[in-house]
């Protein structure tokens, strides 16, 4: 087994990414909102990348079925019924609905990764599930960070080497890639302080700059859900 990490969204090279499991990582705040929307009964997530095709997907779909979702420059979308908080998404807000999403960076990870043979969503809050369903697969495993607006982000990073971490940790003799060396380092490095470690990354601060600190709080959370979000591609949405 072979284990690597693609950095930013725009540096994936989709003919790596072929027929591989391929897990997405936007940590602040994408893949932790769609873990957090399914993990409270969400029925589906729509990934979009523009405001316009969220409100053709949503026109297409049965009213009440669905909520818009996302953000742009981290804020609410006018119109839209949640912004990219995955404080908003509890189980009475969502729960049966559809969430069709689109944000700066997350969706643009899922859509460079179509090619993938297996598509599964990642963050803290559910890193070890997707490390195992990963594993089990068997096949080589690319994690793709999503980064902030193609540039390397530290938060999604720190993420990475904790995934790396825990599929050598059940598959030893897998083989890493420089990167997946390097940030399997920076987090065993970290691993009792990963809050401090993040609070340098420049998309951290953004945050707390417009008073999302506990958004932040709430993202680092580690393995606190069980649930493997995964891309079915017949249906184009992520599913449980």
């Amino acid at each position: 087994m072979h284990i690597d990490v693609f950095p930013t969204a725009g540096g994936a090279d989709q003919e790596a990414l072929a027929g591989k499991t391929v897990l997405i990582i936007d940590v602040l705040r994408a893949t932790s909102t769609i873990t957090t929307a399914l993990a409270n009964g969400a029925a589906a997530v729509l990934s979009v990348l523009t405001i316009d095709a969220a409100r053709e997907a949503a026109a297409c779909l049965p009213p009440g079925t669905f909520l818009l979702g996302g953000e742009r420059k981290a804020l609410k979308i006018p119109g839209f019924d949640l912004d990219n908080s995955p404080r908003q998404y509890t189980r009475e807000a969502v729960a049966g609905k559809t969430i069709v999403m689109t944000t700066t960076n997350g969706t643009v990870a899922i859509k460079k990764a179509l090619p993938a043979a297996k598509l599964l969503i990642a963050s803290f809050l559910n890193a070890r599930a997707v490390a195992r369903e990963a594993w089990q697969r068997g096949t080589d495993i690319y994690l793709l960070c999503a980064g902030t607006r193609n540039r390397f982000s530290l938060d999604d990073a720190a993420c990475a080497g904790m995934l790396v971490n825990y599929l050598q940790e059940m598959e030893p003799q897998a083989r890493l890639g420089d990167l997946a060396f390097t940030l399997r380092q920076l987090y065993l490095s970290h691993q009792e302080d990963l809050p401090h470690l993040i609070s340098h990354a420049s998309h951290y601060q953004r945050l707390v700059d417009l008073g999302l600190e506990a958004d932040i709080a709430y993202c680092l959370q580690q393995d606190i859900y069980h649930v493997v979000p995964w891309l079915d591609k017949e249906q184009n949405l992520i599913v449980l």
